[in-house]
């Protein structure tokens, strides 16, 4: 009887290790997919315009970003990043990207500038965000910023 009693408390044991171990290896792989998608990146507005350019039937959006990365995984990736345009009214005009991404580094700037057609829009809201180089995937908070036309903020 003794015999089966310690062959039943190694085999508790056993199981208790087996729990313990793949708690440890589940906690880790949640961790991982499950991360904070979206807050590698801290993005800040630090320049903005929405100019009609001299000479030229169009207005121009430009917006200079300032970034800090907190996960240090992130820092040398390749990524993208997007500016939407939309009129006070919420209707979206445009969206833009960096074409190639960018490689990011542990804190810098990134600058997004296009163009809309003229017309009497008179202010614009955007939105800018980093994300994966697939732009599908955030990394970075959304900044939103009022623009009013010929006024540098």
């Amino acid at each position: 009887m003794n015999w089966n009693l310690n062959k039943k408390t190694r085999h508790c044991r056993g199981i208790v290790i087996f729990i313990v171990i793949s708690l440890f290896i589940l906690q880790s792989v949640q961790q991982s997919v499950f991360a904070n998608h979206g807050k590698e990146i801290a993005l800040k507005v630090s320049d903005s315009q929405f100019i009609i350019l001299p000479g030229k039937n169009v207005q121009q959006v430009k917006l200079t970003t300032t970034y800090s990365v907190s996960d240090p995984a992130t820092v040398g990736k390749q990524i993208s990043g997007t500016m939407k345009i939309y009129t006070p009214n919420g209707t979206l005009l445009k969206t833009t990207s960096i074409p190639n991404g960018f490689k990011v580094d542990k804190s810098g700037f990134q600058q997004f500038v296009t163009s809309l057609p003229n017309s009497t829009i008179q202010s614009i809201n955007t939105i800018v965000l980093f994300t994966d180089l697939n732009k599908t995937a955030p990394l970075s908070n959304s900044i939103t910023n009022k623009l009013v036309l010929n006024k540098t903020q």
